[in-house]
């Protein structure tokens, strides 16, 4: 239980999940590398597994808990932990390097935010998937509105149907762990990061829809079943996108303006 509440499943740590990535992460949130990211957090966890206003008590609660300290913290004992910088020429000193980690140390440097996000679309790679929907998750969280969402929300619901794939590296498998289960659990991970997203855009919009997507699903998504579920999501993510794109309309937002004049109402990053 704990671990749900670390940042393996949180977005600022957005290249990994319980399941997926091995090693040290990296929070956007602090700026951070996570050497032991299944044994931190911190008071802005924001969890990727389901959307923040379905687990807002408990959020609330984590908060709460550590209130008073100002970044990264021990689980289990309540200690600060120092900020660390990303360093390239440490990891590749300690052949430490990892191409996605090394991208997300890179994303505040990119101005506007969407370009980085838009071209982490796209693809089979379950890890990027994963990065792709975190980082989603956490522009509309910054920006507070869907104004400027709703084009990467539109990506992001084309993809739900795509199966992602791991390579064995790509597994947080543990010492006793079978890497054929912990994929399957990887691809969950994946699933619901993204579905997450167009709960959590539906939040920020107010389409009631897409807040309750996953009453529209059926049986593949509560039992598990992905070979139902990818066909449920097909079928769904059409009707999904005219929701996306009739509210747009509707608001006037549309592309009625260029990427360039909202660029603006991308977050501000601390």
């Amino acid at each position: 239980m704990d671990e749900l509440f670390s940042c393996r499943n949180c977005i600022h740590n957005s290249g990994q999940s319980i399941n997926i990535g091995r090693e040290a992460g990296f929070c956007l949130k602090h700026n951070s590398v996570l050497f032991s990211p299944d044994k931190t957090t911190c008071k802005y966890l924001h969890r990727k597994d389901l959307p923040q206003f379905v687990v807002d008590e408990g959020i609330r609660e984590h908060a709460a808990e550590f209130a008073t300290f100002s970044g990264i913290v021990e689980l289990a004992s309540h200690k600060s932990v120092a900020r660390i910088q990303y360093s390239e020429r440490f990891v590749w000193e300690r052949h430490k390097y990892d191409p996605l980690i090394h991208s997300l140390a890179q994303y505040k440097k990119t101005s506007p935010s969407w370009v980085f996000i838009q071209a982490m679309s796209g693809g089979i790679d379950g890890r990027r998937g994963l990065a792709h929907a975190g980082l989603i998750r956490r522009y509309m969280d910054q920006c507070g509105t869907w104004k400027s969402s709703y084009r990467l929300i539109l990506a992001l619901v084309q993809e739900l149907h795509v199966e992602p794939h791991f390579s064995e590296h790509d597994l947080n498998v543990g010492e006793n762990g079978d890497p054929g289960q912990v994929c399957q659990e990887a691809l969950w991970d994946v699933v619901f990061a993204r579905i997450g997203g167009v709960q959590e855009y539906g939040f920020h919009a107010g389409i009631e829809g897409l807040m309750w997507a996953t009453d529209d699903l059926n049986g593949g998504l509560s039992n598990l079943d992905w070979s139902m579920l990818k066909l449920e999501l097909m079928i769904k993510s059409q009707e999904w996108t005219e929701s996306i794109i009739s509210h747009a309309v509707d608001e006037g937002v549309f592309f009625g303006v260029s990427l360039e004049d909202t660029a603006d109402e991308g977050p501000q990053e601390p």
